[in-house]
């Protein structure tokens, strides 16, 4: 037993030593030569949406750089486990644009930099933590068509269109980077929305109507999403707005629906009258009359009180007078080219054309009048025979301003302004394109907020907002006005913006 004890001693004695033994082989004395990525001061990353990416790493390699090959990565989602990535680059410094969606506050993407020693086949693995932040804000949206048959969208930002902001950002077919794909139909009309606690835009299609979430540019939804009640046919024809009241028009029926309270629009009001893509509408609180339309189907003018269900919502055909401006009784076979309220006067202006003599003629109501309980029709109190106005039988846009008596009209290249604050209306030239180009939309710049807002930008009503196209590029114009009550271009400030596919629709968002 004692010999047992002795070999055991002199083998825990073998196994001291052995763990104390000093390696001098060539692992020690020839290191391998290792990259090291510092990250002093790189903790976390963010970035613009749509804005580059640019990484310059410190890494510390005492061997030769050029035998290392990098890859940058990011994964796809910004959830925990997102295990998909995308290969951003395999430069050294990282400069590449992200066009991921902003995160929410408890999200990040992780970006990933795997540096190879090329002659070791060692990867050196780093990551960060990377926030996307939405630097989409107020400024103008573009509807553009890449193909004949669907829509994208792009945006701008200027000193000019966005608040507390001296640069210039375009970002092109913002729509489709985000979303792998463009919208089905072309977009005639684009209008902002405060939907609940977010901000939205509505476009509508000649047989759609769809919903995009700005803060991200994400699907909100299309047709009957949007109603709580699905309607027989999705014909939209136009987007408005009243006092508490987001207005649709679809398939000859107008909405009235309050976005502040809800979330979609509701039931249509119930009318003997086929509702017309272009009304009058007007925006201030409690006026005696809301709505004025002109019904091309029964040839009548008609007028409803209120859209909301606190007034009367049924609609009137306005009563034949032979003693003022003009018959509404008479005015048959019209079309409507375009209308108004104006809000210095609260008169609701109607621009009309003959279906057989294409003449054309402005109509004017006053307001009507409220003696409790009864509210009385708006009366006619100005008409301007526009027939012999120059080009305007071949004009195409045509838009009021609002709280000035101008109307603006566009053939394919030139716009001309009428002057109708006198009994006599004035027409006058205001601008001409290049040659090659056509317009393909027409608009009062106004704030996506006016008029229930109270911080307008400078250009907020004094500037006209457009669009053209040569054959292979759009433009969106900014034309500032000048001369209140005349109209006219202030030619040397004209901003325009290039690079567009063709345009077939501008709006306004925050």
């Amino acid at each position: 037993m004692k010999n047992i004890y002795n070999i055991l001693f002199v083998l825990l004695i073998l196994a001291v030593a052995q763990s104390c033994f000093e390696d001098t082989s060539s692992l020690d004395t020839n290191p391998i030569e290792g990259v090291v990525i510092d990250t002093t001061g790189m903790s976390e990353l963010s970035v613009f949406q749509f804005d580059n990416l640019e990484v310059t790493p410190n890494l510390i390699y005492s061997g030769n750089e050029d035998q290392l090959a990098y890859e940058w990565k990011i994964n796809i989602g910004s959830t925990i486990g997102d295990t998909v990535f995308d290969v951003l680059s395999t430069e050294r410094n990282l400069d590449a644009p992200i066009v991921f969606r902003p995160t929410p506050a408890n999200s990040n993407h992780e970006l990933v930099l795997t540096v190879t020693d090329t002659q070791t086949d060692i990867d050196y693995i780093m990551g960060w933590p990377l926030k996307v932040l939405n630097n989409i804000g107020q400024g103008i949206l573009v509807a553009t068509t890449p193909d004949g048959t669907s829509t994208d969208l792009s945006h701008i930002m200027s000193a000019q269109v966005t608040p507390n902001f001296d640069e210039l950002s375009v970002k092109y077919n913002v729509y489709s980077s985000l979303n792998d794909g463009t919208i089905p139909g072309i977009t005639k009309q684009l209008k902002y929305y405060r939907i609940g606690r977010d901000d939205a835009v509505l476009g509508i299609t000649d047989n759609t109507i769809y919903r995009i979430n700005t803060v991200d540019f994400t699907f909100g939804g299309t047709n009957e999403e949007l109603f709580y009640v699905d309607r027989p046919a999705y014909k939209p024809q136009s987007l408005g707005q009243v006092n508490q009241g987001s207005l649709l028009v679809n398939n000859g029926n107008l909405t009235s629906t309050y976005f502040g309270a809800t979330y979609k629009f509701g039931v249509p009001f119930e009318s003997d009258f086929t509702v017309p893509a272009i009304i009058a509408a007007k925006t201030s609180s409690g006026p005696p009359v809301t709505i004025v339309f002109y019904d091309e189907e029964k040839d009548e003018f008609i007028y409803q009180p209120s859209a909301t269900q606190f007034g009367d919502s049924n609609q009137y055909a306005i009563p034949a007078s032979t003693d003022e401006a003009f018959n509404p009784a008479t005015v048959d076979n019209k079309i409507n080219v375009a209308a108004s309220v104006g809000t210095t006067d609260g008169n609701f202006r109607h621009l009309l054309k003959d279906e057989n003599t294409s003449a054309v003629g402005l109509y004017i109501f006053d307001e009507g009048v409220s003696v409790y309980p009864d509210i009385f029709p708006p009366s006619p109190i100005g008409f301007y025979d526009l027939s012999s106005a120059p080009d305007i039988q071949a004009a195409e846009h045509f838009v009021f301003t609002d709280d000035q008596k101008i109307l603006y009209y566009a053939t394919d290249t030139k716009l001309y302004a009428v002057l109708f604050s006198t009994e006599t209306a004035t027409v006058q030239e205001r601008y001409t394109l290049e040659a090659g180009e056509s317009f393909t939309t027409l608009q009062v710049y106004q704030d996506a907020d006016y008029p229930f807002g109270s911080d307008y930008l400078p250009l907020n009503n004094r500037a006209l907002l457009a669009s053209t196209y040569d054959g292979t590029e759009g433009r969106v114009y900014l034309m500032p006005l000048i001369n209140t009550g005349v109209g006219n271009i202030d030619v040397p400030n004209v901003k325009i913006w290039e690079g567009f596919d063709q345009i077939t629709a501008l709006g306004t968002q925050l």
